[in-house]
């Protein structure tokens, strides 16, 4: 009787030992992220709660994000959201974007295949920039397009 008391005493503290390892094993490892670009305008009023959803659903599976605001004019109350997401520890920035390319998304606003290589325009420019690295997986939603929403997890 004391032989198996003793045996799963040591089974048990053994499994603790593996948890604490395997803890402390991937804790060293840096978590893999997503980054997230945000265009936005003056009409988005929203911006708190993508915020919060993004962040929400970031800790919710255990991965890290960053998160980009390209801004096209956004107002003041939206800078404001962001610099204080930034403020409390966030990976959070505000990006101004050139004007050349503010005109062009609000030429191409109709044509779905117009506004995918604008997009994708953005995305290299963005690169080019040092904004977004080739490696990171970054996901471009633009706040204008309804369907680029369902890209955000709500």
């Amino acid at each position: 009787m004391f032989e198996l008391l003793l045996l799963i005493a040591g089974c048990y503290l053994l499994a603790a030992l593996l948890v604490h390892l395997a803890f402390w094993t991937y804790r060293g490892r840096r978590r893999a992220s997503n980054h997230y670009v945000l265009i936005a305008d003056k009409g988005q009023k929203n911006m708190e709660w993508y915020l919060r959803s993004l962040f929400s659903f970031s800790s919710l599976i255990g991965r890290d994000i960053r998160l980009t605001v390209v801004d096209h004019g956004v107002t003041e109350e939206t800078k404001a959201i962001v610099e204080r997401w930034r403020r409390s520890g966030k990976d959070v920035q505000i990006h101004v974007h050139q004007e050349h390319t503010d005109n062009n998304l609000k030429t191409h606003s109709g044509k779905r295949s117009q506004l995918d290589s604008v997009a994708h325009q953005m995305l290299w420019l963005l690169q080019a920039e040092g904004i977004v690295s080739e490696a990171e997986h970054a996901i471009l939603v633009d706040l204008q397009n309804p369907d680029d929403l369902s890209k955000i997890p709500f």
